[in-house]
C-alpha cells in the first residue's frame, strides 16, 4: 500500500506539472493569483512548492518585475519546459519566457485574458485560442484579431475581448465590422467584450450606442438590433456569476 501510494503521489504532482507546463506553453507567463486559480488550490504552499519545485528542475524560471508602485512575481517557461510539452503536430517552437519583453500594459492585458479564460474554463468552456498564436492566425483571415476564442458548453464559438483601456470611436467602428464579417463566415457567433469596472462597461455601452454603421466592402451597413446583439458586454465579475449552460 506505501508503494501504491507513494507512486500515486508521484503521478499526481507529474499531473500538475502538465497542466503548469501546459497553461504556460499556451500563455508564456502568468503571476500568482492566476496559477492558483488554474489549480485550485486553498492553500499558499501548495502551489509555492509546486512552482519552487518546476523551477529547480529548470523548467519554469521566476522573475519579480518592479516599478514605483508595485511589485510582481511572475513565472515563465523556459526552452527546456516547453520541450516537455512539445506536441508532434507543433510545427514552431512556442514563446519562451523573456522578462526583458514585458511592459505594464503588455502584463495587466495578458493577465486579463488569462483571467477571463480561467474564469470560463470553469464554467464549462474549452478550446481556448490565443489571438496572437499561429494556432489563429492559420486558421483565420480577418482584419482583426480577437485576443481569444473559446467554445462555450452548446457548442457555440465566441470571441473574447478584454478592455482594460477604451479606444477611438472610430477603432471601434473597424472593430465592430471586421467581428460582423467573421460571424457572417461562421467563425464565431458572439462577441464578449470583458472590462474592469461598471464605469468601463457603461463607457463602453455607450461608444457602441452612438456607432450607427460600418463600413464593409467599401459599403455603408446600417446597424440593426441583430448586429448589436453579437457584442455583449461584461465586467469580470459579471462573468464568474455568469450561467454559460444558460446562454443563447
Amino acid at each position: 500500500m506505501l508503494i501504491a501510494s507513494h507512486s500515486e503521489r508521484r503521478e499526481r504532482n507529474n499531473e500538475k506539472i502538465r497542466i503548469l507546463l501546459n497553461f504556460l506553453k499556451e500563455e508564456t507567463y502568468s503571476d500568482y493569483q492566476t496559477l492558483k486559480l488554474l489549480f485550485g488550490f486553498k492553500h499558499h504552499k501548495s502551489l509555492y512548492d509546486l512552482l519552487d519545485k518546476v523551477t529547480r528542475m529548470g523548467l519554469i524560471q521566476k522573475h519579480t518585475l518592479e516599478s514605483r508602485a508595485s511589485k510582481i512575481a511572475l513565472w515563465g517557461i523556459t526552452n527546456d519546459g516547453l520541450a516537455v510539452v512539445l506536441m508532434p503536430d507543433d510545427k514552431v517552437m512556442p514563446a519562451r519566457f523573456e522578462p526583458s519583453k514585458i511592459t505594464g500594459w503588455s502584463l495587466d492585458h495578458h493577465l486579463d485574458n488569462q483571467l477571463v479564460r480561467l474564469t470560463l474554463e470553469q464554467k464549462g468552456a474549452a478550446n481556448w485560442i490565443n489571438g496572437d498564436r499561429s494556432t489563429f492566425l492559420n486558421q483565420f483571415n480577418v482584419k482583426h484579431r480577437p485576443d481569444g476564442l473559446m467554445t462555450l458548453p452548446n457548442g457555440t464559438v465566441i470571441a473574447v475581448e478584454t478592455e482594460r483601456r477604451l479606444k477611438t470611436k472610430a477603432r471601434y467602428q473597424s472593430i465592430m465590422a471586421s467581428h460582423l464579417m467573421a460571424r457572417a463566415e461562421k467563425h464565431w457567433i458572439f462577441v464578449f467584450y470583458v472590462v474592469p469596472d461598471e464605469q468601463k462597461k457603461r463607457a463602453l455601452q455607450v461608444i457602441f450606442d452612438s456607432i450607427t454603421h460600418v463600413i464593409v466592402k467599401n459599403q455603408h451597413v446600417t446597424l440593426e438590433e441583430k448586429h448589436r446583439n453579437v457584442f455583449r458586454i461584461y465586467t469580470a465579475e459579471d462573468l464568474q456569476k455568469m450561467e454559460l449552460n444558460h446562454y443563447a
